[in-house]
């Protein structure tokens, strides 16, 4: 009897509002007050800055997903580039400790965000919140990414009652910059609030490791990759401008929660946005733990890791003892590490992980016939890019 394989169900509506729900996650949820007020109204130009980076590094992806349809995207693609098991394998694994520690940090904050309400052991809590999110993931990919589509559209709707919320169309300001100043002058203000904005929108790789589950891939996935990076734009930007133009920057300063303390600050109730925004972590944890356990399952498929997590369950035609493995770091890097840690290693890694994936394409359309231009101009211009954002990032704070 054929050992199990992954059950291909995953539709276009389905892997974008995967990659949307990935995108939006919690970080805007908190990152929209930190980028306001460093940017204040150039805030719209360092989200647009940020989603034109994302979608020129976005587009590696997409190119060599429509090449190598596969789990461990990332990991497949350096082997074709660079026929290297070794290397491929540490880029696998660093995928798999970006969705860990992304996954970590939501429990963690799910966790603070609940005991600040109920006095119980924390230790109990995240337990509860990572076998909620593992028996999502476990029951099978079509329900759980149903699941995430509909928190993505929860998460959508609470973003769109903030736009309503604050716009007054009886009072529209002139949106202008201030006489003093200029967009090329602060250019560096652009930029490193656009670092920051950068991490609102990485979520889009994350789509390519769902390949193998997913119904046509070759042109599904690019697709998904390209219409949760609008999505996500289009919300982001609209987000910005009502803030920078509508809300006063006190706001922000004295509040862990913008979304809520804007609501509040409106005159609505902030019950509503706060409930919203746990939902929101809680999805960003369960895509994060989906895309983990498909690259480690996608490793021990491809030999690039230990066999026992090739395994699929022959019922709900899922990596269970993937899943289970991904679900037990989860826990250990919630208890034992702090919030800031956690960020700071998945920015680190993650960028890494963008630049070895560029540099995967431009080795491939180097021996391709099938390459384009494009598929050497855009990697060359993300990797400069990417490494520009990192020094914005650490030289301006």
């Amino acid at each position: 009897m054929p050992a199990a394989s992954l059950a291909r169900k995953v539709s276009l509506p389905l892997l974008t509002f995967y990659g949307l729900g990935t995108i939006l996650g919690a970080g805007i949820y908190v990152l929209i007050g930190e980028v306001t007020l460093r940017a204040g109204v150039y805030s719209p130009f360092a989200f647009f800055v940020s989603a034109c980076i994302a979608a020129i590094t976005a587009y590696s992806f997409a190119r060599l997903s429509s090449m190598h349809p596969k789990s461990a995207g990332e990991a497949a693609y350096v082997l074709a580039a660079f026929d290297s098991k070794t290397l491929s394998a540490l880029v696998g694994l660093a995928v798999i400790v970006i969705g860990t520690v992304s996954a970590s940090t939501m429990v963690k904050g799910f966790a603070g965000y609940f005991l600040s309400l109920i006095e119980i052991p924390e230790i109990a809590l995240m337990l509860a919140v990572i076998a909620f999110i593992t028996a999502f993931s476990i029951w099978g990919i079509g329900q759980s990414l149903a699941i995430a589509a509909l928190i993505t559209i929860v998460e959508v709707c609470g973003l769109l009652f903030v736009i309503y919320a604050v716009v007054d169309v009886n009072n529209i300001p002139v949106f202008e910059v201030p006489a003093s100043e200029s967009v090329i002058s602060q250019t560096p203000v652009i930029l490193f609030a656009a670092f920051i904005c950068f991490y609102a929108y990485i979520g889009f790789e994350d789509i390519v490791n769902i390949a193998e589950e997913t119904i046509n891939p070759t042109k599904v996935v690019p697709l998904a990759i390209l219409l949760s990076l609008i999505f996500s734009t289009v919300i982001y930007v609209a987000l910005s401008i009502a803030c920078a133009v509508y809300v006063p920057a006190s706001i922000f300063e004295s509040s862990d929660a913008p979304l809520a303390a804007i609501v509040e600050f409106k005159g609505y109730d902030p019950t509503v946005m706060a409930l919203i925004s746990v939902v929101a972590i809680i999805n960003g944890a369960l895509v994060q733990q989906i895309m983990a356990a498909r690259v480690l399952y996608g490793m021990a498929k491809q030999k690039m890791f230990f066999s026992v997590f090739k395994a699929v369950n022959e019922k709900t035609q899922t990596p269970v003892i993937a899943t289970l493995t991904i679900a037990a770091f989860i826990l250990l890097l919630a208890t034992s590490l702090d919030l800031v840690t956690l960020a700071e290693i998945t920015s680190a890694i993650t960028l890494l992980v963008f630049v070895v994936v560029q540099l995967s394409l431009l080795k491939i359309s180097f021996h391709s016939n099938t390459a384009n231009k494009l598929d050497f101009i855009l990697p060359v211009i993300g990797i400069t890019l990417n490494f520009v954002l990192v020094y914005f990032g650490y030289t301006q704070k």
